[in-house]
């Protein structure tokens, strides 16, 4: 998924806030609502949301573009799932801004599942806590000058929270295991010896 692309078709829908906020706010919402989030349902709350009346085909290709990267990021192995924040050639301020604006995003897309979050685990509770902490980031004092540290930081805050929403949206959503081999199968396919 190219935050590019998506920043530029975002250009017309400043209400819409960032590539980086809406990703943080589709993973809010399929942490919280699993498989009973569909793309159709996303888009019209989104919309609703942000007060956005007229839309062109390119929002909705690129809203498109987002969900599916996302959900399969999500609900595949995990090594998928990237944050849509900008390049590493992009100023540091910027992109820590960005990245505070995904936690942002991502809190608000919890809240809007309607989720009860009063019985997840002391894990999944700490991290929320630190995504709240990440989405007031103060990254006025920052610069390219900070260096290879505060591009380290930037990368392992990154890293946490991609590895956190991973950690959420397993316990929201477990995925049933299937079985190895089918039981019925079993009885069918003896082994014959010639």
């Amino acid at each position: 998924m190219d935050f590019e692309s998506i920043h530029k078709v975002l250009g017309d829908y400043p209400e819409l806030e960032s590539p980086s906020f809406l990703q943080g706010m589709l993973a809010g919402l399929m942490c919280g609502q699993g498989e009973a989030l569909d793309e159709t349902s996303w888009i019209k709350k989104l919309l609703q949301e942000a007060g956005v009346k007229k839309i062109k085909e390119s929002l909705l290709v690129a809203l498109h573009e987002l969900y599916l990267t996302t959900e399969k990021g999500l609900n595949g192995s995990g090594f998928e799932f990237e944050l849509c924040l900008p390049d590493d050639d992009q100023d540091i301020q910027f992109r820590a801004a960005l990245l505070a604006q995904w936690a942002e995003g991502f809190l608000y897309g919890i809240g809007l599942s309607g989720r009860d979050l009063s019985k997840v685990s002391p894990e999944v509770k700490e991290f929320l806590e630190d995504v709240a902490e990440i989405a007031q980031l103060d990254v006025s004092g920052l610069s390219d000058e900070d260096g290879v540290e505060a591009e380290n930081q930037l990368m392992e805050l990154m890293e946490f929270i991609r590895m956190g929403v991973l950690l959420v949206n397993e316990e929201l959503n477990p995925k049933k295991g299937q079985p190895i081999m089918d039981p019925s199968e079993t009885s069918q396919q003896k082994p014959t010896i010639h």
